[in-house]
């Protein structure tokens, strides 16, 4: 049985105190969920640049990262388990948050940590379900958005497939640490460390911040074609500002894929559960294109903007 280890955090002035981030106060509306006070402070929306503190631990990421084949595509990442126990022990501000959940042995801290570190089992089946689908000519000129995006998988695989790609995840230590990182360990060899930056700093941009926010400050940017998230729909008072997000990022014609599990035990949410949500909604209609009932029962739904008739 799949369960997240959840924590709700009270929202006091020390806690707050520790963060080397913005927050702002989000009401909650389920009174339902498991907290002692009624208010989570979510980060608020930035741009995070990459900057050359990236090329300090080049070498390090190249020595702590394993390959892993989608279809015709070659992806590597860093070794989750090596790069955590390495947080952990050299910790600094930057990496605050997910030191955090590593210490509290929690998957999710409401308004802190979203769980990004790890590679969940839903991107899987996204990545492979993207490599049966869609040749590679489909990812040109294509705009996507990896959104939740964590170890940045979905995003690199387009990204190496020829779309232009921007990364997005609730906590900045997880871009900085981890996503990034993960997106320097896809390009070539050949290229010197510092093309690699640069190539880095050109071609995506990368956010961190809640949803909400995060739509706000890219109103005014180029929107996307296609919004691939994986694990992104467990908290059911999060899924509004999800389908927000959809609307206010995706081009008319765009398509979103979101993969999840069946139900999420401990926060909640689940997939039929959002595709109900969905089809309550006067903007969306969704679509089932993949499900398993094996182990974990998980699906793939595709989100678009309804017809009119």
């Amino acid at each position: 049985m799949f369960e997240f280890n959840f924590e709700v955090n009270e929202t006091d002035s020390s806690d707050a105190g520790e963060s080397p981030f913005k927050k702002t106060k989000l009401e909650q509306s389920n009174t339902d969920k498991p907290t002692t006070d009624n208010k989570v402070e979510w980060y608020q929306a930035e741009e995070v640049k990459p900057n050359k503190s990236l090329l300090n631990c080049l070498d390090l990421y190249e020595l702590n990262s394993k390959e892993q084949t989608i279809g015709r595509i070659e992806l590597r990442h860093l070794i989750a388990g090596s790069l955590l126990e390495d947080i952990k022990t050299h910790s600094d501000i930057n990496s605050r948050d997910i030191r955090k959940s590593e210490e509290s042995h929690s998957d999710l801290i409401a308004g802190v940590y979203e769980g990004g570190a790890k590679i969940w089992e839903c991107t899987d089946d996204l990545l492979i379900f993207l490599s049966k689908t869609y040749e590679k000519t489909y990812w040109e000129n294509k705009r996507v958005l990896d959104l939740g995006c964590g170890s940045g998988l979905l995003g690199i695989y387009a990204l190496k497939c020829g779309g232009k790609v921007d990364f997005q995840d609730y906590n900045k230590d997880v871009l900085e640490k981890i996503t990034m990182p993960n997106v320097m360990l896809n390009f070539a060899n050949a290229l010197t460390d510092d093309q690699k930056l640069e190539r880095l700093q050109m071609e995506s941009k990368f956010y961190a911040g809640d949803w909400s926010h995060f739509a706000q400050l890219t109103e005014n940017d180029e929107k996307y074609d296609l919004i691939l998230t994986s694990e992104t729909i467990y908290n059911v008072e999060n899924q509004q500002k999800l389908l927000d997000t959809f609307s206010k990022r995706l081009k008319a014609d765009g398509i979103v894929l979101v993969a999840g599990k069946s139900h999420y035990f401990g926060v909640g949410g689940g997939l039929e559960q959002f595709v109900e949500l969905v089809k309550c909604g006067e903007v969306f209609q969704s679509n089932n294109l993949w499900h398993s009932d094996e182990n974990l029962k998980r699906g793939i739904v595709e989100i678009k903007q309804k017809t009119i008739a």
